[in-house]
């Protein structure tokens, strides 16, 4: 049987749109419960509207600290926030970047990853970035910040190891979002929906460790 034959209870941070919302919509779909976690009521009503009972939209800021009671069955973790830019940028993107892609998600799993592993079962899906493995000149500073998630996840996975909680770092490559808006779009990019069915996939199946999606 597989895990997914029966319901489960999922968290999906970033669900209002992009990846976050395609997984809401693979899991809602097949008959899961899932909290869409975003900072757009309206993005959350219309897929509340869609999917009716399955979604359970939360309204939250996770730039802000946030309490959650609920242990979940599965926590995916896909919030981020992308700006094109290098380090040394007028601009300072790195520091922007780093309170969702990195802050944000190190508070979340020192929150929610205890009650999984007092538990003995759970998964844990984190959304990372091919960026961390070949960094383009233009975008440095989102690299950097995915670089130091990737790093949060082999920590949280080395300390979750025989605990019966499962950790997943899903990497795509560049996925077709409204974070390309006004920039010049590579010749081949994911569709979101493609990365969402990784991660649904990786649910069911229980699948571990780095898995790499690349359009090309």
């Amino acid at each position: 049987m597989s895990r997914t034959a029966a319901s489960l209870h999922i968290l999906i941070t970033g669900a209002s749109r992009g990846i976050g919302r395609a997984c809401a919509e693979a899991f809602a779909v097949a008959g899961h419960r899932v909290t869409a976690l975003a900072r757009t009521a309206a993005q959350l009503a219309t897929l509340k509207h869609t999917y009716g009972d399955c979604i359970e939209p939360l309204v939250a800021d996770l730039t802000q600290e946030l309490t959650l009671k609920v242990t979940y069955d599965v926590v995916v973790l896909n919030a981020a926030y992308y700006a094109p830019g290098g380090l040394l940028d007028e601009r300072d993107v790195y520091t922007d970047s780093f309170a969702l892609n990195v802050l944000a998600n190190h508070r979340l799993a020192r929150q929610l990853l205890p009650g999984m592993r007092a538990r003995g079962s759970g998964h844990l899906v984190v959304i990372g970035s091919t960026a961390t493995d070949r960094t383009s000149p233009h975008m440095t500073a989102y690299a950097a910040t995915k670089k130091a998630l990737r790093a949060l996840y082999e920590g949280w996975e080395q300390e979750l190891a025989d605990t019966g909680v499962l950790t997943t770092l899903i990497a795509p490559g560049a996925t077709l979002t409204s974070s390309w808006d006004g920039e010049t779009l590579p010749p081949r990019m994911l569709a979101t929906t493609e990365v969402a069915a990784l991660v649904y996939r990786a649910v069911a199946e229980g699948l571990t460790g780095r898995i790499v999606l690349r359009a090309d």
